[in-house]
């Protein structure tokens, strides 16, 4: 259906008509006349589709009340008066996504999905949700998902708790984002980008709830609002159900004047200094940050924008950036990196130094601007520059986002454009702006950039964020002393009004949805539910030890590459070097090439090529695992010989004499493991639980706490170590790539499969035996049990789990269904609601490994106790027919994931590795459809003998974990 330029359609006058041949699209750009809202639709073949409701919302102080609102809305509404329609929505809808996001200046509610019926009702949900939300009439919405005080009699202490409280008190135990707080904050002072939109800890309770209402009526309102749909739909249908059903009640006033100010320049670069918590008896040697950050221009400036984001790989991604390689060469720090943010109107390059020294500050400027003032001088090594825009196009090109859809990513691409009145399309005009770098690329533009932008520009803050012992375990006791003294100031009845609250608070929480509510949410029906598998239909070949896999796919000329060398048998003393050798492959000289001209060479002829260890467990038995290394590829058809040549130079040829460059590599992956490790702590927590029970996560275990520890102490006993390194790094080369027992999964187009198949062969012809390939594997012990890992963060991971086959249970699809119940309904009701953590999470693997985990949770005995009582809950388990439809539509809806031609190639190699077949996935995809309420009590007892084992694992602050120390077998401080 046509839409016609300057005509109206149910009050929206088609203002544009652009033809997007870049992404297969035709854009129309429309504005509502009577409420003021501007709305784009990307008509496309694309059955996926999407809408978006987004929102300017500049932050004006760092209470984070445009988070809070985001959070809010979503908690009831007009039409659906019930708690949380968001969570009905994830339980029972057939989403392909579902979420809210908050900017530093707009907040945004998308949704997609491939059903019709169900897409429409997502979007009335959210349009219902953002317009009439019930939170002027509930204060206790901002109570559970702000900030609320936390008491439950006279003489008890008085604390803060809240969702989104606790949500930034676990991002600010990063230093990253105290690193990107303190950058923005002095760069934009007199800006909305000043403020964290997030919410400051320290500044969320100085919310008040006049101050929330005010921020919802001034800024959601349509005269505000940026709508986006894409895909195949009705759109004269669509827009007509949006006039009737909510915008004709919101007439434009003509009064909102909502404008993102810019930031003046500075007359000079600004210094500013600030600290990061870690351990109180941690060393602070070398772990210090630098960066220079600077503002650049304006964000519909969509040439220079792309130019810039182009120029900061050049400059400083990658084994070739010259920029990167001269800080590291001076020794300023071992973990060199560049950032360009652009979902701003102004945005910032930064130049980035981690595991470095604060009195090193002058020195990092004095690198920077020598070798980008040399550079101005010398010129760029076009080469490079090249080969960073060739993986640049590989990307937009392949528009692979993975579990994201596409029209999702497009549509937030325009709003960084038509937020500050630029033209939303502009961003999707791909080939254009590749072909203005590509004829740039014959001239000094981009060394112009550097000079204009970077050197000449004053707009620029230079921080230094160094590293202060105990500063958490400080702040905990202000915070207990503040509280205290705020405590000491109320009045009996004003301490009684705050107990009330409380505990009016925790008894709506704890209510359940009345059923006329809960019938409001529309939902599918079972039979919406496609009852067949999608399979992967592979063809597969046996050469004595080695398989091949194809997929056949339209894959636009472009060859995936998914090779599993086998290395089960491996000496449990190299598996440390297993996971260091896959950091430090492609970084390294070989044969042909430096390390430098690798990279460049890398990213001139292929999409990129990634190195990985794996433990895969059979579907079946956790026990019996395989050990693989893993190469993943993906490659133009003209360019497969180019890949092989990369490969067989580092399979074969990969020298690592050169001590100082073995050196940088273990120190960057080591200063990168010590800034981001509370951000993996779920990953380190849950393996760390599974290495307690399970063969294949003692080995997996290997990457990440123990690799940790493993790579800190390389790095302070380097040079007593780098010959063993050596050693082992050089015998490990063969066991990574051989002629034994292996897997080859690739996908391409029909006509090119024997030519990547021979291709392949020849490359397998030239590679050693090895000695551990279709081994058995040795038996591991477990590297402890019950353990509370120490960090310097505020929040906890409460990880609880076990074997469920020790115990004689076996898997059935209806623990799926269980996953779904127990997270959006047992779990997001203790944990998240009522005990404030972001989030909880249940997992059920084949192969008997079941985990309960939370995530920036602020609790830590009392989620083992829910854990504990989740036995408790299911026994006295009911539900509707209604209910139950929901959580079976919900429960396929997360396994029918649209998926990549890359995506589809992984699913199919995992099946094979790990012995699912076709069969037993429609076997449990039934199981999931006929789910009944007995079919979930009847789990209860699984879960009570599993927890019975009692195996937990914390990763946590220390006051958290010392105060219930008695639950652990061991501490161990990071």
């Amino acid at each position: 259906m046509t839409l016609e330029l300057n005509k109206v359609y149910s009050g929206f006058l088609v203002k544009a008509i652009t033809d997007v041949p870049d992404v297969k699209a035709k854009a129309y750009l429309l504005e509502h006349a009577f409420s003021g809202a501007q709305l784009l639709y990307l008509q496309t073949e694309d059955d996926n589709k999407v809408f978006t409701i987004g929102f300017r919302t500049p932050s004006k102080d760092n209470t984070g009340v445009a988070h809070i609102m985001e959070h809010s809305v979503l908690c009831g509404s007009r039409k659906y008066h019930l708690k949380e329609p968001f969570v009905e929505l994830v339980k029972g809808s057939m989403n392909t996504f579902l979420n809210a996001m908050t900017y530093s200046d707009k907040t945004v509610y998308p949704v997609a999905s491939r059903n019709d019926k169900d897409f429409q009702n997502l979007m009335d949900v959210y349009l219902d949700a953002v317009f009439y939300p019930l939170i002027y009439e509930n204060p206790y919405t901002l109570f559970q998902e702000g900030w609320h005080y936390e008491i439950e009699k006279q003489d008890g202490p008085l604390t803060y708790n809240g969702v989104v409280y606790n949500e930034m008190k676990g991002v600010y135990s990063s230093a990253d984002a105290i690193e990107e707080n303190e950058c923005y904050k002095g760069l934009f002072p007199d800006s909305p980008y000043g403020y964290e939109s997030g919410g400051l800890p320290s500044a969320i309770p100085e919310l008040t709830f006049d101050a929330f209402k005010k921020f919802h009526e001034t800024y959601y309102r349509p005269e505000n609002a940026y709508i986006y749909l894409y895909g195949d739909m009705n759109i004269e249908k669509t827009l007509a159900y949006i006039d009737k059903e909510y915008l004709q009640a919101f007439p434009k006033t003509g009064k909102l004047k909502i404008s993102i100010p810019l930031q003046k320049t500075f007359a000079r670069t600004t210094e500013v200094e600030a600290t990061y918590p870690i351990g109180p008896d941690e060393n602070v040697e070398n772990k210090s940050y630098l960066s220079l950050n600077i503002v650049t221009g304006k964000a519909t400036d969509q040439q220079t924008t792309t130019a810039l984001r182009l120029l900061c790989t050049v400059l400083l991604d990658g084994n070739s950036a010259p920029l990167r390689l001269a800080l590291l060469a001076a020794g300023i720090g071992s973990d060199i990196s560049g950032d360009f943010a652009t979902a701003q109107l102004q945005p910032v390059f930064s130049i980035k130094a981690g595991g470095a020294e604060p009195q090193n500050k002058d020195k990092f400027i004095s690198v920077i601007y020598k070798t980008l003032q040399s550079i101005t001088i010398n010129g760029l090594d076009k080469e490079l520059v090249e080969s960073h825009l060739n993986a640049m196009e590989f990307k937009l090109r392949e528009a692979d986002f993975g579990i994201y859809p596409k029209g999702l990513i497009y549509g937030l691409s325009c709003l960084e454009n038509w937020l500050y009145g630029g033209d939303p399309v502009d961003a999707l005009q791909v080939n254009a702006l590749l072909k203005f770098l590509r004829e740039k690329l014959k001239t000094n533009y981009f060394e112009s950039l550097i000079e204009n932008y970077l050197l000449d520009n004053t707009h620029k803050l230079l921080l230094t964020l160094r590293p202060e012992p105990g500063k958490e375990e400080r702040q905990h006791s202000e915070e207990l002393a503040k509280m205290a003294a705020l405590k000491n100031t109320m009045s009996t009845e004003e301490v009684a009004l705050h107990i009330n609250q409380a505990k009016k608070l925790h008894e709506i929480q704890a209510a359940v949805n009345s059923p006329e509510d809960l019938n409001s949410i529309p939902i599918l029906e079972r039979s919406d539910i496609r009852t067949e598998i999608e399979k992967e239909l592979v063809q597969k070949q046996e050469r004595g030890s080695r398989k091949i896999l194809y997929l056949p796919a339209f894959t636009n000329k472009i060859v995936y590459v998914n090779w599993y060398f086998d290395m089960t048998g491996i000496d449990k003393e190299l598996l440390p070097y297993v996971y260091l050798l896959s950091d430090v492959l492609g970084k390294m000289n070989t044969r042909d090439f430096s390390y430098q001209e690798l990279s460049t060479y890398t990213n001139k002829y292929t999409g990129g090529i990634g190195f990985q260890a794996a433990a895969s467990s059979n579907c079946d038995d956790m026990s019996k695992y395989t050990f693989n290394f893993s190469l993943t590829a993906k490659v133009l058809e003209q360019n497969l010989s180019n890949l092989f040549k990369i490969l067989e130079n580092i399979t074969l040829t990969t020298d690592f004499s050169d001590k100082n460059r073995l050196h940088e590599i273990i120190d960057e992956v080591k200063t990168d493991w010590d800034s981001n490790f509370f951000n993996r702590g779920l990953n380190v927590a849950v393996t760390r639980l599974g290495s307690y029970f399970g063969e294949a996560a003692r080995v997996a275990e290997y990457d990440q706490l123990s690799y940790y520890m493993f790579l800190k102490k390389l790095v302070e006993n380097y040079d007593t170590e780098y010959i063993i390194i050596q050693e082992k790094l050089r015998s490990l080369l063969p066991v990574f790539f051989h002629k034994d027992k292996q897997l080859f999964a690739y996908s391409c187009d029909e006509y090119l499969r024997e030519t990547v198949d021979k291709a392949a062969e020849d490359f397998v012809a030239k590679l050693p035996h090895s000695p551990y390939a279709g081994q058995v594997a040795h038996k591991l012990s477990a590297p402890g049990t019950n353990e509370g890992i120490i960090t310097a963060g505020k929040v906890q991971y409460v990880v609880a789990g076990g074997d469920y086959r020790a115990h004689g249970y076996e898997y059935t699809g209806v623990m799926k269904v269980l996953e779904t119940i127990l997270r959006y309904e047992y779990l997001w009701t203790k944990i998240r609601v009522q005990g404030g953590a972001y989030g909880a999470n249940v997992l059920f693997d084949r192969n008997g490994g079941m985990y309960l985990s939370s995530y920036r949770d602020p609790k830590l005995a009392e989620t083992l106790t829910t854990y504990k009582n989740v036995p408790a809950f299911l026994k006295n388990f009911t539900a509707s027919d209604r209910e139950m439809d929901k959580y079976i539509i919900g429960t396929i809806s997360s396994l029918d994931t649209p998926l990549t031609n890359s995506m589809h190639l992984v699913r199919a190699a995992q099946q094979e590795l790990k012995g699912i077949s076709d069969e037993s996935r429609q076997k449990s995809r039934e199981q999931i459809i006929n789910t009944v309420v007995d079919d979930i009590r009847a789990l209860a007892p699984l879960i009570e003998d599993v927890l019975k084992d009692n195996y937990i694992c914390i990763v946590g602050s220390q006051g958290q974990i010392e105060k219930n120390k008695a639950l652990f077998s061991g501490i161990i401080k990071v």
